[in-house]
């Protein structure tokens, strides 16, 4: 992995004038990532609907990933831990995408931008409840999702992904 000064990375909300022609996560793309930020009824769609937020994240002047985020919730059937409040859903943060750029790749850019959205929802469950962040992968993706400390969640019939969460820390 090469090292980059992880302080050059700065990020912000898609805009709908932003030219992302140059941005390509083709590569081993199971989830359809590189046509949801190209395509204009998709991302910048879902963001005027406020179905999800996207963040453009920029390493100095070139962009080099992006995460989409929605709120959404967790049903206790899928947890591995029991909870001391128990309810049937758990609210939480959803990661609806999370791409980077095929040239960025391999460099921690992906479980930074993990890591940005669970420090994200951390400071959300101050002001609205979050309990985790949540998300749900295709199976080749379970090892990278691992690594950013998400576990994955009970099957549920019909399940074609696999949902995946992490807990927030509650101090």
């Amino acid at each position: 992995m090469s090292s980059i000064d992880l302080y050059k990375i700065w990020f912000r909300r898609l805009e709908q004038t932003d030219d992302l022609e140059s941005f390509n996560c083709d590569t081993d793309d199971d989830s359809g990532c590189n046509d949801f930020i190209h395509k204009p009824d998709e991302a910048k769609q879902y963001q005027k609907e406020r179905h999800g937020i996207t963040y453009l994240f920029y390493y100095e002047e070139t962009l080099i990933g992006y995460v989409t985020l929605a709120m959404s919730s967790i049903s206790a059937q899928r947890l591995e831990e029991a909870e001391t409040v128990r309810l049937r859903f758990y609210p939480c943060l959803l990661i609806g995408r999370l791409a980077v750029d095929n040239s960025w790749r391999r460099k921690g850019i992906g479980s930074y931008l993990a890591d940005w959205a669970t420090g994200l929802a951390m400071e959300l469950s101050e002001i609205i409840g979050c309990r985790y962040v949540v998300l749900e992968a295709k199976e080749s993706k379970v090892k990278f999702y691992s690594g950013c400390g998400f576990r994955k969640g009970a099957s549920l019939l019909g399940d074609r992904l696999v949902w995946l969460y992490k807990k927030i820390a509650l101090e």
